[in-house]
């Protein structure tokens, strides 16, 4: 019997010309529990029953919504900052792509030089005493050459 005046006075019903109006707020509408709000909606009419359930059900999907519009927000947000990093990520990458290849037709360079050389010894028979500057001059002079082919 207690609980049935606890609920009635919670329910704060208004009775005005022959009408339940209930003053729930929007926020106790929302946090009741299924089982609590039909413990509250005991005796009110079909009409209102379906009112304010129909209301409970609204205010429940706008705040999903407005959760939902956040959390897309956030999403964005964060996709965008993968982006970045990755665009980051791709553009060192290529810097780094360019810097080997540099280094790969240099040393190509220097490679062709060396078979030209070795070419040349092989052709003429070894030579008596090769300085190192020449050979150096000769990689140098080839990496040049291939340079400006």
């Amino acid at each position: 019997m207690a609980a049935d005046g606890l609920s009635s006075k919670a329910l704060k019903v208004k009775r005005e010309l022959g009408e339940n109006t209930p003053l729930l707020s929007d926020e106790e509408l929302m946090g009741l529990s299924v089982r609590e709000l039909n413990h509250h909606l005991r005796g009110l009419s079909k009409e209102e029953v379906a009112r304010l359930k129909q209301r409970r059900r609204t205010l429940k999907n706008r705040g999903y919504a407005a959760s939902c519009r956040v959390k897309r927000v956030c999403q964005k947000e964060e996709l965008q900052k993968q982006k970045m990093e990755l665009e980051w990520e791709v553009d060192k990458l290529a810097r780094e792509n360019a810097a080997m290849r540099l280094e790969l037709d240099t040393l190509r360079g220097k490679y062709e030089a060396l078979q030209g050389f070795a070419r040349t010894v092989a052709a003429h028979g070894p030579p008596a005493k090769v300085a190192t500057a020449s050979v150096i001059t000769i990689v140098k002079s080839g990496v040049n050459q291939a340079a400006y082919s």
